[in-house]
């Protein structure tokens, strides 16, 4: 295994083991786990910042890999309302490193990043519906409104708990019959 893969590896480890908080993590404590000397780390990633974006990223996109429910006789609806569901429960299972995620991509967004994925899925559910033009455009409203949603949730807790599934999973479905039409269903 290449010494870069190594340190990914290990640092993923460590992410998971602090339940996503950063900062129980040290450089040196990735080291002693990789058998390195902390000048690799800093050669190949320059900062813990950076090497910690590097592996929430992949944690992330392993995630939307594998979120892939078996959605057979479901209506296009209801498949679009899974696939949106499966991300927003990890991210709530998981709130450091969402959050990583989350605005490191609206920071940094890239092509193939962990919200342009998560997009790209949600637009093919979407898709199938056979709406029109404005199905990009609101599947975009959808996903970045999560977002938003999720990174302040405790500002909304007179409105809803976006912490409890069930009132989680109401919201998520009210809000894509809003933009994608109950009559779909």
């Amino acid at each position: 295994m290449e010494i870069k893969d190594k340190i990914i590896n290990f640092t993923i480890d460590l992410i998971k083991e602090a339940n996503g908080d950063i900062d129980k993590i040290t450089i040196r404590e990735i080291a002693k786990r990789a058998e390195i000397g902390v000048g690799l780390i800093n050669y190949h990633f320059q900062s813990k910042k950076n090497l910690v974006d590097i592996c929430v990223q992949q944690i992330i996109s392993n995630v939307i890999a594998q979120s892939k429910p078996n959605m057979d006789g479901l209506s296009p609806m209801e498949k679009l309302k899974c696939s949106v569901k499966i991300p927003i429960d990890f991210l709530m299972d998981n709130p450091e490193i969402a959050k990583i995620s989350i605005l490191g991509d609206l920071m940094q967004g890239q092509a193939n990043d962990n919200t342009f994925q998560t997009l790209a899925r949600y637009y093919f559910n979407a898709n199938n519906l056979g709406l029109n033009e404005n199905t990009f455009f609101n599947t975009a409203l959808l996903i970045h409104g999560l977002q938003g949603i999720f990174l302040r949730w405790e500002l909304y807790k007179d409105k809803f708990d976006f912490a409890d599934k069930a009132q989680r999973d109401i919201l998520i479905d009210s809000l894509i019959e809003k933009l994608f039409g109950a009559e779909n269903e």
